[in-house]
């Protein structure tokens, strides 16, 4: 293969399908940007319920092959899948120029016993003590081609692991620009989502997990009774506990939308006014972990393709996308009055407002999931 031709490409994915999470998104639009490109790429991945449509629910327009290994679907699934994935390649080399992949347990089997050149993507540090001793051990091998992550936070922390730095390329997560031209008005979009048409909407779309920073945006919603203050998103265990503390406090202009599908999040993006990103310092990843050193949320891109203005923690791996007072306003994490400040500054000058949103418009062209394709396969822009 010459410098200028694209290589073949097998995505070994294994997240939970039709799930509230974004691994299975990152791993669809990852695959979905390939093909767009006239890569050859393949994802393999756990069998599971065709009965559904998998490229509709996660809004695919460009389909690619997926290829499905059975008895994988099953708990413990990372690890049986990532072994016969392993398998698979084994017996099929000559077929891809290199695979990506998020599993730590193909990563092992694939670079130490197989020899399959291999791009490992990760996206949080090592969990235990096992996921430890196989990046160690595979961390200097010839056949891991590449070792990305999508943070600079979450690439000083493998450097400290020992990676190679020549093996490391960092890789922020991207978004999917097409799925924010939408045709609507925001008029339209509000009457459509049932939303207040006549009031400024304050919007935050995610998990509610820990540390998220939905207790500040209770207190500012109790300040700003003239706002109305919209969650998008969530599990219902959190956002009941939310919910709960909102009424007692006679809270009225806060609403919980609960879990919406991944393909309507752009219209209430669209829909919104101002667009915030509250983390605390302690925010906290499904299972507890706390992300702040490492968190590259899909959402960020996503508020920056919406072309609305931020008003986001100034956490230092949101720092690496943002830049305060030009792409966004960053406050204080857990730091109400900054954050009410940075709001105010927002409500009572229309222009800045503006040139928030053009800017972080602009930005955003850096951070396709083209883009990240391109810095992980090294294909020339």
């Amino acid at each position: 293969m010459t410098k200028t031709e694209k290589p073949n490409v097998l995505y070994v994915g294994s997240p939970p399908l039709f799930s509230k999470g974004a691994s299975a998104i990152h791993m669809m639009k990852m695959c979905q940007a390939m093909k767009g490109m006239d890569i050859n790429v393949e994802l393999l991945f756990p069998d599971y319920d065709k009965s559904r449509d998998i490229f509709d629910y996660y809004g695919i327009k460009d389909k690619f092959k997926i290829r499905t290994i059975p008895f994988t679907n099953i708990p413990g699934r990372q690890v049986v899948h990532g072994f016969l994935s392993s398998l698979y390649c084994f017996f099929n080399k000559g077929s891809y120029d290199i695979v990506v992949t998020r599993n730590i347990v193909f990563t092992y089997f694939a670079t130490k016993l197989f020899g399959i050149p291999t791009i490992y993507d990760a996206h949080h540090p090592l969990v235990n003590g096992a996921a430890r001793w196989m990046f160690n051990s595979f961390k200097n091998s010839d056949n891991l081609k590449r070792f990305t992550t999508n943070s600079g936070g979450l690439a000083e922390i493998y450097l400290k692991e020992g990676l190679n730095e020549k093996k490391l390329v960092v890789a922020h997560n991207g978004v999917d620009l097409a799925r924010f031209y939408i045709s609507e008005s925001r008029e339209q979009l509000r009457k459509e989502l049932g939303l207040p048409e006549n009031k400024t909407i304050v919007c935050y779309c995610g998990n509610t997990y820990r540390g998220r920073g939905i207790e500040l945006l209770i207190d500012a919603a109790e300040r700003y009774k003239e706002l109305h203050f919209l969650l998008v998103g969530g599990l219902d265990e959190d956002n009941e506990r939310y919910a709960g503390s909102a009424v007692s406090r006679n809270i009225k202009n806060f609403e919980l939308t609960g879990f919406v599908a991944h393909t309507s999040v752009p219209k209430y993006l669209l829909a919104s006014d101002i667009l915030v990103i509250p983390y605390s310092g302690e925010i906290t990843i499904k299972g507890g972990t706390n992300a702040a050193e490492f968190t590259s949320p899909i959402k960020l891109f996503e508020y920056m393709a919406a072309g609305k203005p931020i008003l986001a923690s100034g956490l230092p791996t949101i720092r690496e996308i943002l830049e305060d007072k030009k792409t966004a306003l960053l406050f204080e994490p857990e730091n109400i009055e900054s954050f009410c400040n940075n709001l105010d500054q927002l409500l009572g000058d229309s222009h800045y407002l503006k040139t928030l949103s053009e800017n972080s418009l602009y930005k955003i062209r850096e951070y396709t999931w083209e883009a990240r394709v391109r810095k992980i396969l090294k294909i020339p822009f």
